[in-house]
């Protein structure tokens, strides 16, 4: 891809600036504070956005620096070709209405952007840091000698290892093994441990509250058959001192009696003992004897009086079946069919007994004494206060089960995060080795030649080490290159970029350089500007306040695309 137009409509220094390029080299002259810088920050900028940064940095961030001072708008547009199609960019840089727009030109459809405020991922894949360290090859300022050779290591490092320059794995991966520690499980499993035993204190709690609550109901129940009977003495006796006799009330009697008998059943360890003495007539095989006597005595008297033999079967078929129908009858009506004996449950008792009362009070209401009442209450108050001693302990037991819960569910969250970490750091390491082996091979081999070329033959070997410290063969053995010049660095760093330029051009993405040979002598000025010969890319914008660049290009026959600002 390559910028075929660009207009700085306000932006910097300028206003309505246009500047057209070509594909290929292009080379943009001008003097001292001319604006060179400026066009590439522009360029990138159109491309990617500008940031406006935070704090302290916001007043001498990017935004800052190229915001025009007149106050006028900040937005700039450009053409950009990619794949024989024409593309119109138009942008606002301002924070406050930051835009972009990119449209088809042979179309006139607007473009989809996959990123905000950014071509990335629409027009190209290379992001921002590794485009600007890479393709934008600017001055070093202060960072001469060892500050240099150390920038350059870092740079190697981190392209070699995560695919851009500005990502540090080993920075990266501590930061992700300090941010594991904020999701330490030992806390919370010596929480569960301590929550478990205590709950071992509390297993048998519902088994102790059903208990109470039974030895509760055992108490009511007592104290409703004692007022019954003391009720029916109080009334024997008021009856026997009005000189008339005693009148049992056989309906209420019978109640007492089933209420009496049915209590024995409130307590389940005496149901399976219990078994109802039955008279001889209530018995099943009694009844099914009589029965079959019965059909046999009819069936005698059929055959011996003169009946024709069908009348005769069926006589003693109806016979069977009346017998039948009689004896299940009878059993119905005896309960013999109404399966297991019947325990009332604590609700059925209170019924009956309301009944019972109500019957009573129907009869004759008596008034009795019910001083007996105090020793039933202080009995039940003191089960009431162990039984509510139980509920608490049942509580606490709730109280650690959510407790032991909510422990669980924390340690499950933090190991969830834990693996992701875990995850991520195993990812960045084998994407680390597979980069750092198809890179570190490759930048090896283009270092090498494009350094030999610059230096025209004195350095031809260069080399760089697991750690990406490169060193250089000076004679028969390899030296760091913080024991170089600084202008050799310089040189050498130049080398590394275009070397990693040649590797990185996948979109073809223009290689801008911003004026970098102040300290070049000719003879490796000229090598250099020939090794960009070999970069494979659509387009180069060589930035320069040299006048002579274009005489050497020419005497290189390097065809160029000539802008003066």
């Amino acid at each position: 891809m390559f910028l075929s137009k660009l207009l700085l409509k306000d932006f910097g220094k300028f206003n309505n600036k246009e500047i057209d390029l070509k594909p290929g080299l292009n080379l943009v002259y001008g003097g001292n504070e001319a604006g060179k810088t400026t066009v590439k920050d522009f360029i990138v900028g159109m491309l990617y956005g500008i940031d406006k940064a935070r704090g302290l940095k916001a007043r001498f961030d990017d935004y800052e620096l190229r915001k025009p001072l007149s106050g006028r708008g900040f937005s700039g547009k450009a053409y950009i070709k990619k794949d024989d199609k024409s593309y119109f960019v138009e942008r606002s840089f301002l924070r406050h209405n930051r835009r972009v727009t990119a449209m088809d030109v042979a179309t006139g459809r607007e473009l989809d952007l996959r990123n905000t405020n950014t071509l990335q991922g629409t027009l190209f894949e290379l992001d921002k840091n590794t485009y600007e360290n890479t393709l934008c090859i600017g001055e070093h300022g202060a960072a001469p000698g060892k500050e240099l050779a150390s920038e350059m290591s870092n740079y190697l490092s981190n392209l070699a290892t995560t695919g851009s320059a500005d990502i540090d794995k080993d920075r990266a991966i501590n930061r992700l093994k300090n941010q594991k520690k904020k999701y330490d499980t030992r806390p919370y499993k010596e929480k569960v441990d301590i929550v478990s035993d205590e709950l071992l204190e509390f297993t048998k709690v519902d088994d102790e509250l059903k208990e109470i609550r039974g030895k509760i109901a055992d108490v009511e129940q007592e104290f409703a058959m004692e007022t019954a009977r003391r009720k029916r003495e109080a009334r024997k006796l008021i009856e026997t001192e009005k000189g008339t006799t005693y009148q049992e009330n056989e309906e209420l009697n019978e109640s007492m009696d089933e209420l009496a008998k049915r209590a024995v059943f409130l307590d389940a360890d005496l149901i399976k003992d219990y078994k109802k003495e039955l008279p001889l007539t209530d018995r099943v095989w009694f009844i099914l004897l009589t029965g079959l006597f019965v059909v046999a005595v009819i069936a005698a008297m059929v055959y011996i009086l003169p009946f024709e033999s069908s009348v005769r079967q069926l006589f003693i078929i109806c016979t069977i079946l009346f017998v039948i129908v009689t004896i299940v009858e009878g059993m119905y009506s005896k309960g013999m069919l109404n399966g297991e004996i019947y325990t009332p449950t604590e609700e059925d008792f209170k019924k009956m007994v309301y009944e019972l009362e109500r019957k009573q009070e129907t009869y004759e209401e008596v008034e009795i004494d019910m001083s007996f009442a105090k020793e039933f209450a202080d009995k039940k108050a003191e089960l009431m206060v162990i039984e509510k001693q139980i509920l608490d302990k049942k509580e606490k037991k709730r109280q650690l089960e959510e407790e032991l819960s909510l422990a669980n569910a924390k340690i499950a969250e933090l190991d969830r995060e834990c693996h992701i970490i875990n995850l991520a750091i195993n990812t960045i390491n084998q994407v680390s080795a597979e980069i750092h082996g198809d890179l570190g091979f490759l930048i090896n081999d283009n270092i090498s030649d494009i350094v030999s070329k610059i230096t025209d033959g004195k350095y031809k070997d260069v080399r760089m080490d697991d750690k990406m410290h490169i060193m250089v063969k000076d004679a028969d053995s390899y030296v760091g290159i913080e024991y170089l010049s600084a202008g050799t660095i310089e040189q050498i760093y130049l080398a590394v970029r275009l070397s990693v330029a040649r590797l990185l051009c996948r979109d073809k993405m223009p290689l801008i350089i911003d004026d970098i040979f102040t300290a070049y002598d000719e003879t490796r000025l000229v090598n250099t500007l020939d090794c960009l010969k070999t970069i494979d890319t659509d387009q180069i914008i060589l930035l320069t306040s040299n006048p002579h660049i274009g005489d050497m290009l020419d005497d290189l026959d390097m065809d160029y695309n000539y802008v003066e600002l």
